[in-house]
C-alpha cells in the first residue's frame, strides 16, 4: 500500500493511458473493421468468377470492332467498368448499339450476377455528342444512358 501512496501520481499516470488505449482499439475497430471490404454481397461469385484472361477476351472482343480505338475493362466485385474511345466520326447511336451487342458476350447468369457500366468517349475531344454512360443493372434488361 505504501508504493501506492508514494507513487500515486504514476498510478494514476497509468491508469489514464490504458483506459486511452483502450478508448483507441474500440475506434479503431469502429472506424477501420477488418475482413472483405464488400461484406456478404460478393456471396456467389464463384459461380460466376471472371479470371484476367476471360477480361483479356473480353477486351480483344470488343476492340474487334472497326469503330473502336481503344477498350479497357476493368471489374471491382460486381461491377463491370467497360472504357471504350470511339474513333472520329463514329456515332454515338451506332456505340450505344454495340454496347447492347457486348451485352451479349455475356452468359445469362453473369448477367444476372453483374452490373456493367459503359463509358463512351471519342477520339475526337471536340464531339459535342460524346462523352456518354451506360448503365446495365443485373435485374434490367435494357442499359439506362445519360450525357
Amino acid at each position: 500500500m505504501k508504493v501506492i501512496k508514494n507513487n500515486k501520481g504514476i498510478f494514476i499516470a497509468l491508469g489514464i493511458i490504458v483506459v486511452l488505449l483502450l478508448v483507441l482499439f474500440l475506434l479503431m475497430k469502429a472506424f477501420f473493421p477488418s475482413g472483405n471490404p464488400y461484406g456478404n454481397r460478393l456471396d456467389g461469385i464463384e459461380k460466376v468468377a471472371f479470371s484476367k484472361k476471360d477480361i483479356e477476351k473480353l477486351e480483344e472482343n470488343i476492340s474487334d470492332n472497326s469503330s473502336v480505338k481503344k477498350v479497357s475493362v476493368n471489374l471491382e466485385g460486381r461491377l463491370f467498368n467497360i472504357i471504350i474511345t470511339a474513333k472520329k466520326d463514329t456515332k454515338l447511336d451506332d456505340m450505344k448499339d454495340y454496347c447492347v451487342k457486348i451485352l451479349e458476350l455475356y452468359d445469362k447468369e453473369e448477367l444476372e450476377f453483374y452490373d456493367i457500366q459503359f463509358y463512351l468517349v471519342s477520339e475526337d475531344k471536340k464531339s459535342e455528342s460524346y462523352p456518354a454512360i451506360g448503365y446495365h443493372n443485373k435485374k434490367a434488361t435494357k442499359i439506362s444512358w445519360s450525357n
